[in-house]
C-alpha cells in the first residue's frame, strides 16, 4: 500500500510525505554517489554558503537542524577524507571554524552534471507554478516548525 492510497487528511498525507521524500531522497542521494553520504553533502553543502567569514560548527548545526556533536562527527569524517578544514578560530579558541578544501571543490565540480540531472529527475513534469506554490508552502510549513521549535525552547 502506498501513502497516496490512504484516506488520510491532507495535513497528515503531507506530514507522512514529508518524512518519506527524506528517507527516499537520502537512499536514493546515497546511491547516486558513493563517495560522500546525502548527510555529508548537505553539511558540505551548509558550508559553501558562507562567503563572508568561515562558519563554525554551531552555525552549520543550527542552520541545519541537528546538533553540534552531530556536526563535529561528519566534519572531522570529511576532513580525514580530504574535503574539509577544521580549525579553531583565532578569536575565541572554542569554535572551530569549517573551509572547504580544493579537493572538494574540484569534487563537486566535475559532478555537477550528475547533480543537475539528478535535480531535473525529481522535478521532472513539475512546471513554474507547482514549484511556486510548493516553495511558498515549504517555506510557511518550515517557518511554523521554526515557530513551535522556538516555543519548545
Amino acid at each position: 500500500m502506498k501513502i497516496t492510497d490512504l484516506d488520510i487528511p491532507k495535513q497528515a498525507f503531507i506530514y507522512a510525505a514529508i518524512h518519506l521524500l527524506s528517507n527516499r531522497l537520502q537512499v536514493i542521494g546515497n546511491k547516486v554517489d558513493p563517495t560522500i553520504s546525502e548527510k555529508q553533502w548537505f553539511v558540505l553543502a551548509a558550508v559553501s554558503k558562507y562567503k563572508e567569514a568561515l562558519p563554525n560548527i554551531g552555525d552549520i548545526a543550527k542552520g541545519l537542524g541537528t546538533s553540534r556533536q552531530n556536526i563535529k562527527k561528519m566534519a572531522s569524517i570529511l576532513e580525514q577524507r580530504g574535503f574539509l578544514k577544521i580549525e579553531k578560530d583565532k578569536n575565541d579558541l572554542r569554535n572551530l571554524q569549517l573551509s572547504l578544501t580544493t579537493k572538494c571543490l574540484d569534487y563537486f565540480e566535475g559532478r555537477k552534471q550528475q547533480e543537475d540531472e539528478y535535480i531535473k529527475g525529481i522535478f521532472h513534469d513539475i512546471d513554474e507554478e507547482m514549484l511556486d506554490a510548493l516553495c511558498q508552502g515549504m517555506a510557511r510549513l518550515m517557518n511554523n516548525i521554526d515557530s513551535l521549535l522556538t516555543v519548545a525552547e
